[in-house]
């Protein structure tokens, strides 16, 4: 699973346009993928036809509810294709977290805490280096930095990478960058310059895709269809395809520590010799438990113990065979988030289940 941001603090340099337009290319690749608006301006779910009469839960509510998860919120926009939209509402978020110690964590946090079948999630950022791109940023392995042919972007390009090395140096939290060249028309003099600026200043982060300029992606967001829905045929839909190609080639290479703890974790307990490893992401709990098929169903279940990293743990012999369990956290029973297997129980939800 690769989370990929896409930020830029200058407006208008197609942040929108690339993130709605390569989930919809990457989707038509038969990849799994989840875009997330996290602009309150809600421009990446308009872009699919929706409005805020459409949707309950947003993104407001990944940041503000610790009970809502991706799964609850998010539309399915298309095949493959999942959206969790946003609205007016989500500029609260800064005020309403101004005194969590965790503020600038909550949207990595509630991946962890969320069922993440995905290939791709693409964080559609604000204009801006706010709390919300801040989020954005330290829940995902790579950014993608869309930058349009003038100056103003070079300098914003410039300040993101600062944020980036502040984020690597103070957080120790070391994204991925790739720079886009976004609505580019490559004939006059002046932007061929800014493009030898990108390629030798950036070069080794600069894709080698160009979204050139077309009235298409205005067409396409006005009509709530990505570009290569709306028109197939179109040198956009193109850009996008290729694009999309570029990225998913880089997956023979690209390696991204960011993410590597949550794709062990999407795949639920790990069996081993030495036992089942359980994990469990619960980091404003005071008590974790486990109980299960092995233990009689026990209320009492078996303590996990907190980790450094605030992660919940335990290992268990178990013997051959299925086993079902549940957490009990803080009292409360819930079945393992980042564990897809499960069966049906008598009370109408599910158990995890764990095969040894």
């Amino acid at each position: 699973m690769r989370v990929i941001a896409l930020a830029n603090q200058k407006g208008g340099c197609g942040k929108t346009t690339v993130s709605t337009n390569l989930a919809a290319a990457l989707a038509q690749l038969d990849k799994k993928v989840l875009l997330i608006d996290n602009d309150p301006q809600g421009h990446a779910t308009l872009a699919f036809g929706i409005r805020e009469r459409d949707f309950t839960l947003s993104t407001y509510d990944l940041y503000l509810t610790t009970d809502i998860l991706v799964e609850d919120a998010f539309l399915d926009v298309g095949p493959q294709l999942h959206l969790v939209p946003a609205g007016i509402e989500l500029s609260a978020v800064d005020q309403a977290l101004a005194r969590d110690p965790d503020k600038d964590q909550r949207l990595r946090n509630c991946f962890r805490r969320s069922a993440m079948p995905y290939d791709y999630i693409l964080i559609d950022c604000p204009p801006s280096v706010s709390l919300l791109t801040f989020n954005a940023l330290l829940a995902s392995g790579e950014v993608i930095i869309p930058v349009d042919p003038s100056y103003y972007s070079l300098q914003a390009l410039r300040k993101m990478r600062e944020t980036l090395t502040v984020l690597r140096e103070k957080r120790g939290h070391d994204l991925v960058p790739q720079v886009l060249m976004s609505n580019f028309d490559t004939r006059p003099l002046f932007v061929r310059k800014i493009m030898e600026e990108l390629e030798e200043v950036y070069g080794r982060e600069l894709l080698d895709t160009i979204i050139h300029h077309t009235v298409r992606f205005r067409e396409a967001a006005g009509s709530g269809l990505p570009v290569i829905r709306h028109d197939p045929q179109s040198r956009g839909a193109h850009d996008f395809q290729v694009l999309a190609r570029e990225i998913t080639d880089q997956e023979v290479d690209l390696k991204i520590n960011a993410i590597d703890h949550w794709t062990a974790l999407l795949h639920g307990p790990q069996v081993s010799e030495s036992g089942v490893l359980f994990e469990a992401d619960f980091p404003r709990a005071r008590n974790v438990r486990i109980t299960g098929s092995f233990c009689d169903w026990s209320a009492q279940g078996l303590p996990l113990e907190r980790r450094a990293d605030g992660m919940w743990e335990c290992r268990l012999t178990l013997e051959a065979g299925k086993h079902q369990y549940r957490f009990i956290v803080d009292g409360t029973w819930l079945p393992d988030p980042h564990n897809s297997q499960t069966v049906a129980n008598e009370f109408g939800g599910a158990n995890s289940l764990v095969v040894v």
